[in-house]
C-alpha cells in the first residue's frame, strides 16, 4: 500500500507532488482555498490558479488520488500554453 504525505490542511499529496513541493515555495492549501481561477482538465483533474504577483501565478492540480503536481510563479503566457496543451476549460 502506497504511503501518502499530506499538506498542513490535511490534503493528500502524491509522491510526485511531494517531490515538486520540496523545491517550490507554494502554500497549496492557500491556492486551493483562495484561487483566482479554476479550470477542469480534459482528464477530469481540477486546476487551481492563484495570482502571486503581477505576472506570476501558482498552480495546483488535483485528481482523485490527491494533489498531483504544483507549479510555481508561472506567467500568463505559460498559462495560455497549459490551457491549450492540457485542455483546461
Amino acid at each position: 500500500m502506497e504511503e501518502y504525505k499530506h499538506t498542513p490542511g490535511g490534503r493528500r499529496l502524491t509522491k510526485h507532488a511531494a517531490r515538486r513541493l520540496a523545491d517550490r515555495p507554494v502554500d497549496v492549501d492557500d491556492v486551493i482555498d483562495n484561487f483566482s481561477q479554476r479550470f477542469v482538465q480534459d482528464d477530469g483533474a481540477q486546476v487551481f490558479v492563484k495570482q502571486r504577483r503581477t505576472n506570476g501565478y501558482d498552480i495546483v492540480i488535483v485528481d482523485d488520488e490527491g494533489i498531483v503536481t504544483v507549479l510555481a510563479d508561472v506567467s500568463k503566457r505559460e498559462i495560455r500554453n497549459l490551457v491549450r496543451n492540457y485542455g483546461w476549460r
